[in-house]
């Protein structure tokens, strides 16, 4: 199937990372808009159903490329929405990936939600509890 050439008039082909850069409205993210059918859809999504296949229920398109505007329906990939999180470059994507604490040791428990290293909560606890001991210790006669 070929774009209609409302669609395809906007798209700039970059010939260096193949990636097909979108020209028309985009959103305060940086996705692409396009009006179809009486209403407003992502162009990417939109591309990718008229090209490729319809996107599975649960999943969204993933930018393998990592440009937000590019339509190229070859640099998308349906995932589920963790899977496209993890992949990312936002914080939560980016510490998901260490397995080290900033000491060096490995990340090897898991209290109140926090990923954590032995050796480091060991050292903390044992900190905290001298300064418990001499701040009530009984004053010295």
């Amino acid at each position: 199937m070929e774009l209609p050439a409302r669609i395809e008039q906007k798209i700039e082909y970059e010939p260096n990372s193949a990636c097909w850069i979108w020209t028309g409205a985009c959103t305060r993210d940086g996705y692409p808009e396009v009006m179809w059918q009486g209403g407003t859809r992502r162009a990417h999504r939109l591309i990718f159903e008229m090209l490729r296949s319809p996107i599975p229920p649960g999943l969204t398109l993933d930018h393998l490329c990592r440009v937000r505007c590019c339509v190229n329906p070859h640099h998308l990939e349906p995932t589920t929405i963790g899977v496209n999180g993890n992949r990312g470059f936002g914080q939560g994507a980016l510490n998901g990936r260490k397995t080290h604490c900033p000491q060096g040791h490995p990340y090897d428990i898991t209290y109140s939600g926090q990923r954590g290293c032995r050796r480091c909560m060991k050292e903390s606890n044992r900190v905290a509890v001298v300064r418990y001991y001499y701040r009530h210790r009984a004053p010295r006669s």
